[in-house]
């Protein structure tokens, strides 16, 4: 049996999608288009449950189903609004042939950009903001785990960890070995923002202990600032105070919590099971060297921006 171009298997299946199906005057063995006889294209069968996955009050405005999508999955979330079609759109993708899809990549790329902008200009209540925060953290944990890795893995903090890196020989490379620390390349901006950013904010800080030069007395000085001015999941415990921070100037002050604040950052469960730790010396000379390249070209920082058209 096909009804609305759908291809019903039997009679039994046909009443169990007519359940909910809208009722309207019609005469009997005929159909109206307006009756819903909705069957997913993508199999649900054994896949997860994801909380919230059935919600339809928060889909995307800004996202249509063109005539060219491909995607089952995304054909699906558009036509049911149910958000865990989405996640299983984002499960199947081949994140190393994005090329053949360009479509749907940029409608997904809408759906994540209606949701934070939604939370940015608090267009929501408190359940609704709940709901678009695990909707954005799923998403951003499938696309995690199923994008192809580059040859580093990059941290929030605008730091990059690199393994069995292959070194030229060239000047640059001569004192690297093959794991190592350094910034994102692809974004070096984001370090060189955060570093510039606590300079800021400890700067007014620095002028009533610029003229000691006691360690000690400098020590205890800035860790009273600390104790008021950052939270408490974000102030280094005492032994590290005392033991990895360098209070000579601020840049090295900046440096020292910046090493501190990386370590702390959770890695990835595919990452390698190397242990490389971020200090001060290692912070202080990623910062002079992107300093350096961006005295050297202006242009060094620059990166695409994403202009924002319609919600």
């Amino acid at each position: 049996m096909t009804i609305m171009g759908i291809k019903i298997a039997s009679q039994e299946q046909k009443k169990e999608l007519d359940k909910n199906a809208k009722r309207i005057k019609r005469k009997r063995g005929e159909y109206a288009q307006q009756r819903l006889f909705f069957q997913p294209r993508t199999e649900t069968k054994d896949r997860k449950r994801y909380k919230w996955g059935l919600n339809k009050n928060l889909f995307p405005s800004n996202v249509v189903n063109p005539l060219t999508c491909k995607v089952p999955s995304f054909v699906d979330f558009v036509e049911t609004k149910e958000t865990r079609f989405f996640f299983y759109m984002l499960e199947d993708w081949d994140f190393n042939d994005i090329s053949s899809f360009p479509i749907e990549e940029e409608l997904a790329c809408r759906a994540l950009l209606h949701w934070r902008l939604r939370l940015i200009t608090g267009n929501v209540d408190e359940e609704e903001r709940k709901i678009i925060k695990s909707y954005i953290s799923t998403s951003s944990k499938i696309i995690n785990d199923s994008m192809p890795r580059l040859k580093f893995w990059p941290y929030k903090d605008g730091l990059a960890k690199f393994y069995n890196f292959e070194l030229d020989n060239s000047y640059k490379n001569r004192n690297k070995k093959p794991n190592f620390i350094s910034y994102n390349p692809n974004m070096p901006s984001i370090f060189n923002d955060n570093f510039k950013s606590l300079v800021l904010k400890l700067k007014p800080y620095e002028r009533e202990i610029s003229q000691e030069t006691n360690l000690s007395l400098k020590e205890k000085y800035w860790t009273k600032i600390f104790k008021s001015i950052f939270d408490k999941d974000n102030i280094p415990s005492d032994l590290f105070i005392k033991t990895g921070f360098n209070f000579q100037n601020l840049d090295l002050i900046v440096s020292s919590y910046l090493a501190w604040n990386h370590n702390k950052l959770k890695k990835h469960k595919k990452e390698p099971k190397i242990n490389l730790i971020a200090d001060w010396k290692l912070i202080y000379s990623i910062y002079k060297e992107l300093k350096f390249n961006s005295e050297k070209d202006p242009n060094f920082f620059d990166s695409r921006e994403i202009v924002v058209t319609s919600i």
